[in-house]
Formats: structure tokens, C-alpha cells, sequence
């Protein structure tokens, strides 16, 4: 694999190696010790190198991960988000109760996101659909079946830009379906009808 450390380290490797072997070409060791002792400052430096390219490679491999969990959060979110927009638009309580809890869930995943290992515009992008996913279950808390569908459906709709805006400058084009994991839970969710 070329971006593995191994391939990254052989050319580093054969500069050091091609270094001490010129040194030892001119200074050549006189006695067991001297030769010992080359031979054991190659090993330590050649395990340093290696530590370093290890280090950092975990350290792309997790900023990858939180990059990877941010987008899903922020598809996540425009999903539920059009599904709340369309169940107010139909007032429709089944469907507004089983997309309200799955929001709850889509906010407890973001939650999971690790906010250091995020780039300016990934933690600018977590926080926001943060505070968007809590004001809307603020928003939603009193409202009943018998309530004002046409506000609420308004509220969810005029945030629904700013989502895809996020999904759109992270690199994520808004997907036309829902995610799958939530597929199921709808269906479970979609015959309760209560809070």
C-alpha cells in the first residue's frame, strides 16, 4: 500500500544507511566496540524514525475518523431534517414522533464527534448542526398534535440551507435518501404514534 509507513520510511531509511555507510568508508571503526556502537546508534535512530511515522500516522487515521463522523452527523441531520420538514407539512404525528426521537440519536452520535481532532471548518460545522439539533427539540417539546404545523414546519424548512450549506462545504453533496441504520427504527417507531 503506498501511503503505509513502511513505504514511506524506505527512502529515509536507504539516505541513513547510504549516510553511514559513507562515514564508515572514511572513518572506519577500529575495534568490536566502535563497530558495536555504530551498529547500535543505526538501530536506535532507524527506531526512531519508525515511532515518529507511527505517530503520526494514527494521528491522520483519527483526524480521518472525526472527519468522517462529522459528515455523517451533518448528513444525518439534513435527512431527519427534510423528514421533520415533511411530517409538519403533512401534520402528521406518527411520523413526527418517530423522526423527533431518531433526531435525539442523530444528536447523541454528533455528540461522539471529537471536537480536537476536527479542522476550523469541521468544528464550525459540528457545533452549529449542534445547536440547530437542540433548538429544534427545544421547538418541538410543546408541540401536540393539535398544534401549529404550518410554524413548525417552517422552522425546520428555513434551516434546512444552512445544513446543506455544511454538507456542501465539508465536501458532501446532500444524499436523496435517508441513512440506512435509521430505515428500521422508522418502521419499529412508526406504529407507537405517542411521545
Amino acid at each position: 500500500m503506498p501511503g503505509s509507513p513502511v513505504n514511506r520510511l524506505i527512502p529515509v531509511a536507504a539516505l541513513l544507511v547510504t549516510g553511514f555507510g559513507l562515514v564508515l568508508w572514511f572513518a572506519r571503526p577500529q575495534s568490536s566496540f566502535e563497530w558495536a556502537a555504530w551498529i547500535q546508534a543505526i538501530g536506535v535512530l532507524m527506531a526512531l524514525l519508525w515511532g515518529a511515522q507511527l505517530q503520526r500516522e494514527a494521528a491522520n487515521r483519527t483526524n480521518r475518523q472525526a472527519q468522517h463522523v462529522a459528515a455523517l452527523f451533518a448528513a444525518n441531520m439534513h435527512w431527519v431534517f427534510r423528514e421533520l420538514a415533511d411530517a409538519c407539512g403533512k401534520a402528521s404525528w406518527a411520523d413526527f414522533v418517530v423522526h423527533r426521537r431518531i433526531l435525539e440519536e442523530i444528536l447523541a452520535q454528533g455528540r461522539e464527534a471529537s471536537l480536537q481532532q476536527l479542522d476550523g471548518r469541521g468544528l464550525a460545522m459540528v457545533t452549529s448542526l449542534r445547536t440547530i439539533a437542540v433548538e429544534a427539540l427545544e421547538v418541538m417539546v410543546p408541540h401536540t398534535p393539535e398544534g401549529d404545523w404550518f410554524a413548525l414546519h417552517g422552522h425546520f424548512d428555513r434551516r434546512l440551507p444552512s445544513i446543506t450549506g455544511w454538507l456542501s462545504a465539508a465536501g458532501y453533496p446532500p444524499a436523496a435518501s435517508g441513512p440506512t441504520d435509521y430505515q428500521g427504527l422508522r418502521t419499529s417507531l412508526g406504529q407507537l404514534g405517542n411521545p
